[in-house]
């Protein structure tokens, strides 16, 4: 069981557990046993970039039909999710690693983040040898999501977020429209909350006009870990 120390809990010294092929089936395991005490998953991905950009200023539609375009074709590198409770209690945190990012026909097409990560200390190398394939984590994750043990999914700015967890987890390619995605990520995860939606509606904090390192700092939340890595994030 994971043992509370200060925000966090730790599990044989570890505030986030690395997880990739060798080890998938323990840590599923034991985060099966640590959400009966934290419900709550807050969730983010890395992912290596775009194939298709999306302009400011446009429509949820034509946002959505670019989201749809990018996620169909690109995969992600990882996949962080950190358990809680409705207290804030932070039960562990947990950093899947995958390994077929980089399986599209013309990568040099990406308008990427390659080079940021790599300087944030990705290595493409151990991820494409001992990441884990997205065959073997659904077969593994889904009976956690399909349980009903999750209680709400928190995110920030989360809509790649989601897809990604959607593609992985049940279907092929995106659904042709926002709406139907609404619905079938609302039937897959039940409640989302995403923190940089309820901003908007917040003068304090800037009407959403913000990331999360700023949000961060003016609730005075302290970071753990490296920022770029879906664990930390």
């Amino acid at each position: 069981m994971a043992k509370i120390i200060g925000e966090a809990a730790i599990v044989g010294g570890k505030w986030k557990r690395d997880v990739r092929s060798h080890n998938l089936l323990e840590e599923i395991e034991l985060m099966k046993h640590c959400l009966s005490e934290f419900p709550i998953v807050a969730m983010d991905t890395e992912f290596p970039g775009f194939l298709r950009c999306t302009p400011k200023g446009v429509s949820d539609e034509e946002f959505y039909q670019c989201l749809q375009f990018n996620v169909n074709r690109l995969s992600i590198l990882q996949l962080g999710l950190t358990l809680t409770d409705e207290n804030g209690r932070i039960g562990m945190t947990w950093e899947f690693n995958f390994q077929d990012f980089d399986k599209i026909s013309n990568m040099e097409g990406v308008y990427s983040l390659d080079s940021f990560l790599k300087n944030k200390g990705f290595n493409f190398n151990i991820l494409r040898s001992c990441g884990i394939s997205p065959e073997e984590f659904r077969r593994q994750f889904n009976p956690i999501l399909r349980s009903g043990r999750i209680q709400r999914w928190i995110t920030f700015h989360g809509l790649y977020d989601i897809a990604y967890l959607m593609k992985f987890t049940s279907i092929i390619c995106m659904p042709t429209s926002m709406s139907i995605f609404a619905i079938m990520a609302a039937h897959l995860l039940g409640t989302v909350t995403d923190l940089k939606h309820m901003a908007r509606y917040s003068d304090y904090l800037l009407n959403g006009n913000l990331g999360l390192k700023k949000l961060a700092k003016m609730l005075q939340v302290n970071r753990i870990g490296t920022a770029h890595f879906a664990g930390s994030d």
